[in-house]
């Protein structure tokens, strides 16, 4: 390739990322001061700058956070796990947490199927409500089929979890008051109910300091799940009539590059291969990304995205965040 024609490149490339990053330092300062969510801060930045009509000058850039450096974010996380963190919670955790991310997929997919969503959309919702909020959102897209509708409702999906998780960080802690739960308990609720972090920080301080732990060590139970879950999800697109081309199924893929890194990091991180300066490197970078990443498909969709909303997905993530709770509630009252 020639200097001209990576100069050009360049130049195409440029007020995108420049956009994508200015855009992430806006949402994280907004967020900061307006005590909300980054990734509902991102959306709505991204749907603003949709809004001005450069997505001809801007979008080879934000294909790049979009694509490739979304999938990256997605893959730094598994750096965050520590099994050691993990272990605390014991065995109970793990099938507890299990339960909830497949319970919550299942009855999901199939509450969206009933309601009329495309099976793929109904798989990113499920996925948001059962493992993680956004950053699940977004994995789920990942293994899904890339088109507009996807990308869509992911971001629709990002803002509806969002306001899911502030409603039960408020409500969460005086419920599980009245269903008498003691502090490790409802942090235990809380992790395995909640689908945002930073919700289930606030939910768990708000409480007590044993409760905030507790809730961060059982949400962390759940994160874990993330990469088995979107391999599951690419599975079932794969033998479902979303994965299909022609009529016929297609083949069984191998899990994407990025689950692969989610998982190596991982096992790198329980293994203390990995220096807790790169740790929180791997964090910060984790963050930029997804935050850039939501930024930047928001920014292609525009805000007459939102205009398109499906009552029946708002009717999905509300019924899946009910059940995700009653399976949380029971199980916490079975193992903790």
């Amino acid at each position: 390739m020639t200097a001209a024609a990576l100069r050009i490149g360049a130049g195409r490339l440029a007020p995108g990322l420049v956009a994508g990053v200015l855009l992430v330092v806006l949402a994280k300062l907004l967020a900061q001061s307006l005590h909300a969510p980054a990734p509902l801060i991102a959306v709505v930045l991204g749907m603003m700058l949709g809004a001005l009509g450069l997505q001809a000058q801007l979008g080879a850039g934000l294909d790049l956070f979009a694509k490739p450096g979304l999938r990256l974010g997605v893959a730094m996380m598994g750096a965050q796990i520590s099994w050691a963190e993990f272990a605390a919670l014991g065995g109970p955790a793990v099938l507890a947490s299990g339960v909830v991310v497949l319970g919550g997929l299942a009855i999901g997919a199939a509450a969206g199927v009933a309601l009329g969503l495309p099976f793929a959309e109904a798989l990113i919702a499920a996925a948001a409500c059962s493992i993680c909020g956004a950053s699940a959102a977004l994995a789920a897209s990942q293994a899904a089929p890339a088109n507009p509708a996807n990308q869509r409702t992911t971001a629709l999906v990002i803002v509806g979890v969002n306001l899911l998780s502030t409603v039960a960080m408020l409500a969460y802690p005086p419920l599980a008051h009245a269903l008498g739960l003691t502090a490790h308990q409802a942090g235990v609720f809380f992790g395995l109910s909640i689908h945002d972090v930073a919700q289930v920080a606030g939910a768990g301080a708000s409480v007590s300091p044993e409760t905030a732990s507790t809730a961060a060590l059982a949400k962390l139970a759940r994160i874990v799940w993330l990469g088995p879950a979107v391999v599951l999800i690419g599975f079932m697109l794969t033998r479902g009539k979303d994965g299909a081309e022609g009529g016929k199924l297609s083949r069984l893929q191998a899990p994407p590059l990025f689950v692969l890194g989610f998982a190596a990091l991982a096992a790198a991180r329980g293994l203390n291969l990995i220096p807790p300066a790169l740790v929180t490197t791997l964090a910060a970078c984790s963050s930029f990304l997804l935050l850039a990443g939501v930024g930047a498909i928001s920014a292609k969709l525009g805000p007459k995205a939102l205009l398109q909303v499906k009552p029946k997905l708002a009717v999905m993530l509300g019924t899946v965040t009910l059940v995700v709770a009653v399976l949380a509630y029971g199980l916490t009252r079975i193992f903790f």
